[in-house]
């Protein structure tokens, strides 16, 4: 029999699981909003879990910003134009995205 419904995880077992998907990897706003929401936590669940998780500097979106224009620009050859179209699809804070596109214009080419 194909099991449809979700298992129902406490506010608790939620954050755990959120520190640790958050612990393997940098993580913006959205993608652990994302991910909670799957998870089947309400919203004032996430509001409390997300406040939580910043509160323990598990995410912070200048790093995140920093962390993917390195990897996408340095790692994949991005064009500086997709990376900014990337950061503003995920909702990231403008003023977070400008500096972090700005390490490229100030890093002398490989």
């Amino acid at each position: 029999m194909i099991r449809t419904t979700r298992p129902e995880y406490s506010t608790d077992e939620l954050r755990a699981k959120a520190e640790h998907y958050c612990a393997r990897a940098e993580r913006c706003p959205l993608q652990v909003r994302q991910k909670l929401y799957q998870w089947g936590a309400d919203e004032e669940q996430r509001q409390s879990i997300l406040a939580h998780l910043e509160e323990q500097n598990y995410i912070d979106t200048a790093r995140f910003c920093r962390a993917y224009v390195h990897d996408h620009y340095r790692i994949n050859r991005w064009p500086v134009e997709k990376i900014r179209a990337g950061l503003y699809q995920l909702r990231l804070p403008n003023d977070d995205i400008c500096a972090a596109l700005q390490q490229i214009a100030e890093s002398p080419e490989e």
